[in-house]
């Protein structure tokens, strides 16, 4: 197994930057709790300190002192122990975890939920070991006021700003030069000025097989032949774990990126290169060909069972990254509803259930997510929303419908397939519109859907014929760090339709919704953030704010603001 494990490999796995070795990430966030995880440096047994001031003054540093925690009356407090002097100093209010023993078997990873906290409160962390036997430090998560802390939701709010994001590959396609990544400094700078809450990653938060030198499907065409000899079937899964692992801890390792994800809660989606791409819309012959090499093409029923494995350890390592620090959900649901003041949010899952070979008109979602999602809409939580957000991975409204439909013949039938304008989504589209516009003016409230996924950032407005008064806009921003040449950029941005109506099945030829674009479609790297608020006139008004990157210079501008109503 040895052979076939992506577990710190070194030069046989060629990142130009450090991998993620320990980090914290701040997930699901209310008024009085939120999800900590964290990924550690090797196994130990863990706890985090959080406390509602500094644990360290301004001109201290984390290396002078040690944790320690003491009981007493059944009562246990935390203290820091100078260690030139032994002077201790209890820190007041702070808040200790359980212990955690973070192991291998889950690549050192845990997940603390803390309970108990104060609305609109900043709050500071840190994490340490109890084993020191072989450690030179405690801290594992070292006090840092800067980059180490987090905010809680207020009890209430007049205006709410957040960020929006996708499609992080800071890597030139078949080389390791590394670009874009002064976007995460810009993204980061401008949530902190605005005072952003949260974030939403809505798709591609890494790429299995974005980079030539480090795809984990052209290595397994690499090595499937040697891999199917000598690794057991029931050991495979476990084995391609760790090469999605790898991809994580190189895709996350920048400081950048963990500078965002430490201070701002996060709420994450996967969209397919989270797992291969174009996910779920390739037809039986061409999922049986996604492993032929030129000079090896295989057997079928090989192929196919190694892409099911590829995907159960897809799934299992997103979850341990991305879902697990989300919103809670049964087993194998990954869609969930939260809510952030007077806004309700869902997040559609649009790749564990998507399969282009089924014979129902399901095909994204999938029959049981859709009944999900309207009864989220008819909940009271809607109801009473004075804003309703819905990620949708892949834009409901972007390409021309002539090219999304008839360029199978250019080798890009998949990603054709993935959009919701594809002829054989245009059943479930309806079904989802209609519901999202029933909502929108049963409520007299506007709804926004959200998404990434295409590489350029746009903004829409859709009516429906049967709801002429309901607003629903369409916002994407896509991508914070892939790189698209300027040629292909404004090619792709050619596709993005100005206005127009959206096509139905044969059964329904009269189209329902008309759609306008709202803004230059733009070709360059991108972030968003949104701010909800009331205005003069006590309308709720959502502000998109788009910023785009040159990497020449290395700048980032603000291109355009929206002001949505």
């Amino acid at each position: 197994m040895k052979t076939f494990h992506f577990y710190d490999r070194g030069s046989d796995r060629p990142w130009i930057n450090p991998m993620l070795t320990n980090a914290v990430i701040v997930g699901h966030t209310t008024a009085t709790s939120t999800k900590l995880w964290m990924r550690a440096y090797q196994e130990n047994s863990y706890r985090m300190v959080i406390c509602p001031e500094p644990l360290l003054g301004h001109d201290e540093v984390a290396t002078d002192w040690n944790p320690e925690t003491k009981s007493k009356k059944g009562k246990e407090s935390f203290l820091l122990r100078n260690i030139h002097n032994g002077d201790t100093r209890e820190i007041a209010n702070a808040v200790l975890t359980d212990k955690a023993d973070l192991k291998f078997g889950h690549d050192i990873t845990n997940v603390w939920e803390i309970d108990g906290l104060k609305p609109g409160q900043r709050y500071y962390y840190a994490a340490f070991a109890l084993d020191l036997a072989a450690r030179k430090t405690p801290w594992e998560i070292v006090p840092d006021n800067k980059v180490n802390r987090f905010k809680t939701q207020g009890d209430s709010q007049e205006s709410m700003t957040f960020g929006l994001f996708s499609c992080h590959m800071p890597y030139r396609k078949n080389s390791f030069d590394l670009v874009n990544i002064h976007m995460w400094d810009r993204f980061g700078d401008e949530l902190e000025q605005r005072n952003g809450e949260f974030i939403l990653g809505v798709g591609d938060q890494v790429y299995v097989d974005g980079n030539s030198n480090v795809s984990i499907w052209e290595w397994l065409k690499k090595i499937r032949k040697e891999f199917m000899q000598e690794v057991k079937p029931e050991d495979r899964v476990e084995v391609m774990r760790s090469w999605y692992r790898d991809i994580y801890r190189g895709y996350w390792g920048h400081r950048q990126l963990r500078n965002v994800f430490s201070r701002f809660p996060v709420y994450m989606m996967w969209d397919d290169h989270e797992i291969l791409d174009g996910w779920g819309s390739y037809d039986a012959k061409e999922k049986r060909n996604l492993l032929d090499s030129w000079w090896d093409w295989g057997n079928d029923d090989e192929k196919l069972l190694l892409l099911n494995q590829m995907y159960e350890a897809a799934k299992l390592t997103y979850h341990e990254y991305e879902h697990s620090h989300n919103p809670e959900t049964p087993a194998n649901q990954f869609d969930y509803a939260f809510t952030w003041g007077s806004a309700a949010f869902y997040v559609l899952d649009m790749r564990g259930q998507r399969d282009y070979t089924r014979t129902t008109k399901d095909r994204i979602l999938g029959h049981a997510q859709m009944k999900r999602f309207k009864d989220w809409l008819g909940s009271k939580t809607v109801k009473n929303a004075e804003s309703i957000f819905v990620v949708s991975p892949v834009p409901i409204v972007h390409a021309m419908s002539f090219v999304v439909n008839y360029l199978d013949i250019l080798g890009v039938a998949d990603d054709m397939r993935d959009e919701w304008e594809h002829e054989s989504n245009w059943v479930e589209r309806d079904v989802l519109l209609d519901a999202a516009f029933a909502a929108a003016k049963a409520y007299g409230k506007a709804l926004y859907f959200l998404s990434g996924d295409v590489h350029i950032g746009a903004a829409f407005r859709m009516t429906h014929k049967k709801y002429p008064d309901a607003r629903i806009y369409q916002l994407t921003s896509s991508a914070i760090t892939y790189d698209l040449p300027w040629a292909k950029a404004s090619a792709l941005a050619l596709t993005v339709r100005d206005k127009g109506l959206l096509q139905r099945d044969a059964e329904h030829i009269e189209p329902n919704v008309a759609f306008q674009l709202l803004m230059e479609p733009c070709k360059t790297n991108n972030f968003a953030l949104i701010n909800v608020q009331r205005n003069d006139q006590g309308q709720t008004e959502v502000r998109w704010d788009l910023y785009g990157s040159a990497e020449q210079r290395a700048t980032v501008t603000k291109l355009e603001r929206l002001v949505l109503i």
